[in-house]
């Protein structure tokens, strides 16, 4: 045996070993140093995300604390503007909001010069926070808005907190005092000590400066932690760059132990929250891995080692034997020249046998080609690849595959050379390796390849070995097929499938599917057996051409027509179960085909809980139509009061100035007084609509309504037939209700004289009776207009007569405006009616059968609360009064405008004059020094009346404005209040009423 080549095969064979260990070494560290990064990412989320808890609960404590600091201050000017500061009930309040936020200290309360006079504990004479630096900042700076300042030690509690303070100003502006808070450090703690850390992390909690606030876990000391700036560079380097959070690992961190550390700035305030997880703690499981693998390696390496060694001293033998060969072989050469002449003798008998090897050597060729035909035509690609993986071979199907030319352009080629990626590729050959190692054949493996301009399929590969005639492994043999499309439909069966199963357990609707031939149940979902009762079992045991409940609504004849014919078919049915469950259901019966049977599939939908929805929906709608209705009757009628108003303004104004101007002994003074009465009886009708529209005057006082009743019996009494009988019944002791004595004489004598219009001629019997009712929120909907009334008690006045009734068809019309079914009647009365009841908040009830009367039920609310006070009553003077200088009088209306001037000449004033709201800011601004009144119409097109208000507001705070409408005057006030309006003065008015209402405006 050739020593050198022994030497040769040692050193080759040490090489590839120390190559395969090498590899496994590298494929150990690259899986360690992965697994560590995971650690590491997960890690730095679980940071983050107890960053974000706590930034957030920081901030949600500095938010309520920051709340409590301002509630005080608006205390303190809410008692400085009724005269002063009450001690004793700031000192209160302050206590109620610190009860408020349990994590808050104190409260105290400085002036201007930093003494505290007010706080939540009693506090030392003369205490200054002059020296404090949020003081200074607040007093210095009157933009500054919540300031949080440094830790410091409590003057009064001696306790380390942060102060929260803002500034009080003066009315003027000036610098008045502050209000602060204390958040004690132990507080804070407590919020991080209920975070999980491990035994290495800490939290700290840092100011804008990065100075330390407080850490956990805590050294039992703030002081010497309070203000400390030690930080990682990677944290110094983050926060100079502006960054109000970020994710960091640091091998040097507050307390030099290597950390993964997030930061976070606390919502607008200056501080930052820091959290960091010890890499000592997190990362002890993957120090347990590296263990692990390390023995794992280890053991390989002994193994690859024992390996080597047994195939060395196997080649060592081979090569023994082949020199026992060779020296065989040149003992048999020497024989040869012996036996020539035996060979010569069979050269002929040779020459027989090349014949026919010949023979079996063509017979081979054409074996092999149509093995080659074969293997380019079959729809697999083929390869086989020798001992080192490169490629001896493909079949054309494979060229196409790897992007190449032809199948010889594979030949020398490794999978690195090919178009598959790198990963790929070594997965390839580790699959070669198992298979010519273990000299196993690989059967059906599924692994992915990326085929060029095809992006990437799923293969199903076969490997065998291919071994020589000794059986020696030299090669594998590979035969791969594309199964993207396959494996594509089987997953979509499956998630079909998937699909199916969830959709018919979650299915609302009940499912159940029937054997054609049978009619057995073959399948339930829950559903079903919820809906119809029993079980799934006890459903697949029955059959549809056995239920009685089927039978009893035709369901049997309907299924056998489906399953006949095939349409679907639908009905609503009423089914009482064989479980005895009554079900209103829409019901779908289809026919489908499983395995070439028929099949009926029933769907069934519980429609008890619709139908009953559906009849609620169409009594609300037809509450709903009747309320809008109601509702733009009354906008209606609110506008053609508004423009009446306007035009009787005209008549009655211009008659005023009439009487003024003529002798009082003229004839045509009678004509004018005519033309007033006239007026007045038409402002009257005016009122009426307004009190429909619910904008009519109401003048509110406690009543009882039996009194209200009892003082107007006189006048109903004259007011009714003759031949009608007027009885009351009273009930004791009624509550009082609010409301306007006059409106509601207005509405019990409508009514009263609409009852005694029904009994007509004849003799009949009116009965008013009062009484007190609960009112359930079903009880007050079920009123001629639903106002959505709160429940209660409410006082009730029943108008009840035995007259003709109501027609159905016109129940709905009654109280519409300009109905009546009287021949001289104008239908405002029973419209008024409506518009005064629901002016005070109350509701109205009607009860008729044709000929047999009708019942009116007012309901009115309980009153609440003292007595409203009663207007005071205005005396007209007994001359005009007179003012002087000018007045713009705005209005659209140039009839308006034209009166307006004469008036206020006649008054004393010079006059300026503007159609609309644009034309009278222009003019005002020109003369805002002359103006010292502004006569506002309420109602005009581009700039209304309360725009042009505001806009004169912007112009001239001070600008003193009435506003002139048709609308009732404490409608147009309420609208206004708090605005800074001078008056209101309603169409129609006189002279004189515009005397009394520009004498109290100017003289004020």
């Amino acid at each position: 045996m050739d020593k050198r080549s022994t030497k040769r095969f040692r050193y080759r064979l040490v090489a590839l070993v120390l190559l395969v260990d090498l590899c496994v070494v590298a494929l150990a560290a690259f899986s360690l140093q992965q697994s560590r990064a995971q650690y590491c990412e997960r890690v730095a989320v679980q940071t983050q995300n107890l960053s974000l808890a706590l930034e957030s609960s920081l901030a949600r404590l500095i938010d309520q604390a920051d709340l409590a600091v301002l509630s005080v201050i608006d205390e303190i000017y809410r008692q400085r503007a009724q005269g002063g500061l009450d001690a004793a009930s700031l000192n209160a309040f302050m206590v109620r909001q610190k009860g408020r936020l349990a994590e808050m200290g104190s409260m105290r309360a400085a002036d201007a010069r930093g003494v505290v006079h007010y706080g939540t504990e009693d506090a030392a004479p003369d205490v200054s926070l002059a020296d404090r630096d949020y003081f200074k900042q607040l007093r210095d700076n009157p933009k500054l808005g919540l300031v949080i300042s440094k830790p410091v030690v409590g003057r009064f509690t001696g306790r380390w907190a942060l102060i929260l303070a803002r500034r009080i100003s003066a009315p003027d502006g000036s610098f008045a005092g502050i209000v602060c808070g204390t958040l004690p450090l132990e507080e804070i703690l407590k919020i991080f000590s209920s975070m999980q850390i491990g035994i290495g992390g800490g939290i700290s909690l840092r100011d804008a400066d990065m100075g330390t606030i407080v850490r956990h876990p805590w050294s039992g000391d703030f002081g010497s932690i309070v203000g400390k700036r030690v930080m990682s560079p990677e944290l110094n380097r983050l926060v100079s760059a502006g960054q109000a959070s970020g994710t960091f690992y640091t091998p040097t961190g507050w307390d030099n132990v290597a950390k993964m550390v997030t930061f976070h700035k606390v919502a607008q305030h200056p501080l930052y929250i820091i959290v960091g997880l010890a890499a000592r703690d997190f990362l002890a499981q993957w120090w347990r891995d590296v263990f692990k693998l390390s023995v794992l390696v280890l053991l390989f390496l002994a193994a690859s080692v024992l390996v080597s060694r047994l195939v060395y001293q196997r080649w060592v033998r081979d090569r023994e034997a082949e020199a026992a060969l060779l020296q065989s072989k040149q003992e048999l050469e020497h024989r040869v020249v012996q036996r020539t002449a035996e060979l010569y003798q069979a050269n002929q008998q040779l020459t027989d046998e090349l014949r026919e090897r010949e023979l079996a050597e063509q017979r081979l060729r054409e074996g092999r080609n149509m093995l080659a035909q074969v293997i380019d035509t079959i729809p697999q690609s083929v390869f086989w690849k020798d001992r080192h993986s490169v490629y001896l071979g493909c079949n054309a199907r494979f060229a196409e595959l790897a992007g190449l030319a032809n199948p010889e352009a594979v030949l020398g080629k490794t999978d690195f050379d090919l178009a598959w990626s790198e990963t790929e590729s070594e997965g390839y050959r580790a699959a070669d390796r198992e298979v010519m190692e273990t000299s196993r054949p690989r059967y059906h493996h599924v692994e992915r390849m990326s085929q060029p301009g095809r992006g990437v399929h799923w293969m199903d590969t076969t490997k065998v070995p291919l071994c020589d005639e000794r059986g020696a492994v030299y090669g594998v043999l590979g035969v791969t097929e594309d199964i993207t499309a396959r494996r594509a439909a089987e997953d979509a069966r499956n998630q079909a499938l998937a699909f199916s199963e969830s959709l018919l357990k979650a299915s609302p609707a009940a499912i159940l599917v029937y054997d054609g031939e049978s009619g057995r149940c073959v399948m339930a979902n829950q559903a079903a057996a919820t809906l119809i009762g029993g079980s799934i079992d006890e459903l697949c045991r029955q059959s549809f051409r056995q239920l009685s409940s089927w039978q009893a609504v035709g369901l049997d004849r309907v299924a056998e027509s489906v399953l006949e014919h095939g349409p679907t078919q639908h009905l609503e049915a009423t089914i009482r179960s064989s479980f005895n469950k009554r079900v209103l259901m829409d019901c779908f019966l289809s026919r489908c085909d499983v395995a070439g049977k028929p099949h009926l599939m029933f769907v069934g939908i519980d429609i008890s809980e619709k139908k009953r929805l559906e009849q609620e929906n169409k009594v609300i709608e037809a509450q709903m139509l009747h309320v809008q209705k109601l509702e733009s009757l009354g906008v209606l009628a609110g506008g053609i009061a508004h423009d009446f108003n306007n035009i009787l303004m005209v008549v009655l104004g211009n008659a005023d100035l009439a009487q003024m101007r003529i002798p009082a002994e003229s004839p045509a003074r009678e004509n004018l007084r005519q033309i007033e009465v006239a007026a007045g009886r038409a402002a009257e009708l005016a009122k009426q609509m307004l009190a429909y529209s619910g904008k009519g005057r109401f003048v509110i006082e406690r009543l009882e309504v039996n009194s209200v009743v009892e003082e107007m019996a006189h006048m109903l009494e004259v007011s009714i037939s003759k031949k009608v009988v007027l009885r009351y019944q009273f009930a004791e002791r009624l509550p009082a209700v609010n409301g306007d004595a006059t409106q509601l004489r207005q509405v019990i004598l409508n009514l009263v004289l609409n009852a005694s219009e029904a009994i007509g001629e004849d003799r009949g019997l009116i009965v008013v009776a009062t009484g007190l009712k609960q009112c359930d929120r079903a009880y007050l909907g079920d009123s001629c207009v639903d106002d959505q009334l709160p429940e209660g008690a409410y006082v009730s006045i029943d108008v009840s007569d035995s007259g003709c009734g109501i027609r159905p068809e016109i129940v709905s019309k009654i109280f519409d405006p300009f109905f009546t079914t009287k021949f001289t009647g104008r239908g405002l009365g029973m419209a008024a009616v409506l518009g005064i009841v629901r002016g005070h908040h109350g509701a109205i009830k009607l009860r008729s059968v044709p000929g047999s009367g009708t019942t009116f039920t007012v309901l009115l609310p309980v009153a609440q609360g003292a007595e409203a006070e009663r207007p005071a009553v205005t005396m007209a003077p007994a001359t005009l009064w007179q003012g002087r200088g000018t007045v713009l009088l705005v209005d659209d209306e140039e009839t308006i405008r034209k009166l307006g001037r004469e008036m206020l000449m006649a008054l004393g004033f010079q006059v300026l004059t503007a159609c609309d709201g644009q034309e009278a800011l222009r003019v005002y601004a020109e003369n805002r020094e002359t103006i010292v009144c502004v006569l506002l119409d309420l109602t005009m097109p581009t700039l209304d009346g309360e725009q042009t208000f505001q806009e004169l507001r912007r112009i001239d705070p001070g600008v003193r404005v009435v506003i002139s409408s048709g609308y009732h005057e404490q409608e147009v006030a309420q609208k206004f209040q708090g605005q800074g309006l001078a008056g209101v003065i309603q169409k129609p008015y006189k002279v004189t009423e515009m005397s009394r209402k520009l004498s109290e405006v100017l003289a004020g």
